[in-house]
């Protein structure tokens, strides 16, 4: 009897450890190897496999031949069509979901798949960051800097908000000798995952451009390159009514063609960002009344959100005012800042 329990147990114990080898998700590759574990996520073009051997392994999916699961998996397609099934590989570069609902399985090719059980998205995704810039020098030469920056950005399905600011004051032995800041604000209402238009604001001040306030109010159309958590990049064009007044010059009112390019892209593992923007104003009526801006650098995430940040700023004003010193402003900077992400 004791022997036949003790039996009883064994072939359960291997029956048992069977079943928990054979249901594994299997993952071949086109180099030829096979991966066995739980198929987590595919999402950004990586798939992430959660094995006992070496825990969490991240796969390019272009390197992927097939696939088969054990069980049910969520697809996303590239048309934004959603599938939920188990999977079975019948031919390189393509699956088979077999979907409880439909009768015949469905083939799908992998390279129309773009997620693989993805993660829910926020209903609102929010960007925002602050950085500072503080000099003071005291000694055969007395000097006191400061620069402040700032942005945030709220992102929905179909809107996409932002506000940008700058402060910028220098000081030599009491004496100002830099001071401006400027305000942008932008609303983008989507038309389709990639065309936009928008509607935007620009208010500017330079003491020393005799600029007392430059506004902007502006419309027109844009279209999303790329937007990912890795790279992101837009182009949009319109046009704009440009009001300057200054301080000593006469006063100044047009319409303007518009543009703007954002880009960001984070590079090494998310090591260092490379941003770039770029926008600028033609006058309609004066080809030669134009003014240009530009940000480009570099942001070195440190620790828990805080950043650092190496920027160049180049701003071209091609018919300022006459009472201004220069038709350029440049201004290389470190920054040390903050940055939340929901």
């Amino acid at each position: 009897m004791k022997q036949n329990v003790a039996l009883l147990l064994i072939t359960v114990v291997i029956s048992f450890l069977i079943t928990q080898n054979s249901l594994a998700d299997e993952v071949r590759l086109k180099n030829g190897d096979k991966l066995t574990g739980q198929i987590v996520r595919m999402q950004e073009d990586k798939l992430i496999l959660k094995t006992t051997y070496a825990g969490e392994i991240t796969i390019i999916w272009k390197e992927v031949a097939g696939l088969r699961t054990d069980g049910l998996i969520k697809v996303v397609l590239e048309d934004d069509t959603r599938l939920k099934g188990t999977a079975e590989a019948i031919e390189a570069e393509k699956m088979r979901l077999d979907i409880a609902k439909l009768e015949t399985p469905v083939s799908v090719r992998l390279a129309d798949v773009k997620a693989i059980n993805p993660e829910p998205e926020k209903t609102v995704k929010i960007t925002a960051r602050a950085n500072v810039n503080i000099t003071n020098e005291r000694g055969n030469t007395s000097s006191d800097n400061y620069y402040l920056n700032g942005e945030f950005v709220a992102r929905t399905k179909k809107n996409r908000y932002k506000i940008r600011g700058e402060l910028n004051e220098e000081k030599s032995d009491g004496i100002t000798t830099s001071q401006n800041w400027l305000v942008h604000g932008d609303y983008s209402h989507f038309l389709n995952k990639k065309w936009y238009v928008f509607t935007n604001t620009l208010f500017e001040h330079d003491e020393f451009k005799d600029l007392k306030l430059r506004s902007t109010l502006g419309a027109g159309a844009g279209y999303q390159v790329f937007e990912t958590p890795l790279l992101n990049l837009s182009i949009s064009a319109g046009l704009a009514e440009v009001d300057e007044n200054f301080y000593v010059a006469e006063d100044n009112d047009y319409s303007a063609g518009q543009w703007s390019v954002n880009y960001d892209q984070y590079f090494f593992n998310k090591i260092v960002q490379l941003f770039h923007t770029n926008s600028g104003y033609i006058s309609l009526k004066n080809a030669n009344d134009w003014f240009v801006r530009t940000r480009t650098g570099l942001r070195f995430p440190l620790y828990k959100g805080l950043m650092a940040t190496l920027q160049y700023n180049f701003d071209w004003d091609n018919q300022p005012s006459l009472d201004a010193q220069t038709r350029e402003d440049k201004k290389f900077i470190f920054l040390l800042g903050y940055e939340f992400k929901n």
